[in-house]
């Protein structure tokens, strides 16, 4: 029975992962940082936990050892957690390279901050947003993104380690996917956009396009069918964690995986318009029709993970939303 390295496993996307590979048959160890928050998680789930913390190389090295593969979702988002990013991946792909020979394949999570996709933010060089983009990371949470794949492929050269880099789109998990087709989300991107003047949709210092759309609007949560000032909807393709963590897997054990980097996100982008008329089947709230001055795009490309690695993304709109929704209301634990 092969034994597996999780970090971070009680994270949104650890704490998935780790189901999945107990359901077939990997032998699992999973870290935690002490004290760690989200430790009940894993509550009752059959795996070895040791607890310390990734920045110090003899707990890295301690974690490594006797397993036959690493996934690294250790992760902590926010700009202040540059240093902590950087430093556990290094230590993380280190103690891997010193038993190269040994251990069969590190994945470690990247991010899509690392091109960015967020075009509010700054423009993409092209829409869908592929593997292939430019990499422009912005502020010090997406550099660290960026640095970490640039660690592993360097062990990896160095030492013949085998490795796959994931770059999952927005995650959500839980209930959080309820908020995301909302006038309150919709505003937030139009009043942001207007302070990034290198993004898709700026107008110009004086424009406050957010004030109108509240005006209209019953309430911040109600659903926002927005489309853009040519009538076609704005779309996202964030990615449900357990998505990622059936991405990550996929990276583990398909042969194509080694030296290669994927886009993991759901599987299509999924247009404003859609998710607001679902939202409002699903719950009997009326959505708001809303033709903005701009229309936001926020895509990631999945077709390589799809074709070489078999990723088969399986949270839609309407199923990401039903169950967002029975965990709300304390009918599903969404996992």
């Amino acid at each position: 029975m092969p034994k597996v390295l999780v970090t971070g496993a009680a994270g949104q996307v650890g704490c998935r992962l780790v189901r999945r590979l107990l359901c077939r048959n990997y032998e699992v160890v999973g870290t935690l940082l002490p004290d760690d928050p989200c430790a009940e998680r894993l509550t009752g789930l059959d795996l070895q936990l040791l607890h310390g913390d990734l920045c110090d190389p003899g707990f890295a090295e301690e974690a490594v050892c006797g397993v036959d593969a690493v996934l690294h979702t250790a992760n902590m988002v926010g700009d202040i957690y540059f240093q902590n990013n950087v430093i556990a991946t290094f230590n993380i792909a280190q103690a891997c390279a010193r038993h190269a020979d040994r251990i069969e394949r590190l994945v470690s999570v990247s991010s899509s901050g690392v091109y960015p996709n967020d075009s509010h933010v700054l423009a993409c060089a092209y829409h869908p947003v592929d593997e292939l983009h430019p990499k422009r990371p912005l502020g010090p949470y997406s550099l660290s993104k960026l640095l970490g794949e640039e660690i592993v492929k360097s062990f990896a050269l160095s030492s013949g380690l085998r490795t796959a880099l994931v770059r999952p789109s927005g995650i959500v998990s839980g209930e959080a996917a309820l908020s995301r087709w909302t006038v309150g989300f919709v505003g937030a991107i139009l009043h942001h956009c207007q302070s990034s003047p290198r993004g898709e949709l700026y107008l110009g210092p004086d424009s406050e396009p957010w004030l109108e759309l509240e005006r209209l609007a019953a309430s911040p949560d109600q659903p926002c069918a927005v489309t853009g000032p040519d009538g076609k909807p704005w779309v996202y393709q964030l990615v449900d964690a357990r998505d990622v963590a059936h991405g990550i897997l996929c990276a583990l054990e398909a042969e194509a995986a080694v030296g290669e980097v994927f886009n993991l996100s759901c599987p299509r982008p999924i247009p404003y318009t859609e998710a607001a008329a679902t939202l409002a089947e699903l719950t009997g709230a009326e959505p708001l029709e809303y033709r903005a001055p701009v229309r936001w795009v926020f895509d990631l490309d999945n077709t390589k993970a799809r074709s070489l690695i078999g990723y088969r993304p399986e949270w839609d709109i309407e199923p990401l939303l039903r169950d967002a929704l029975a965990v709300r209301a304390g009918e599903s634990d969404g996992y």
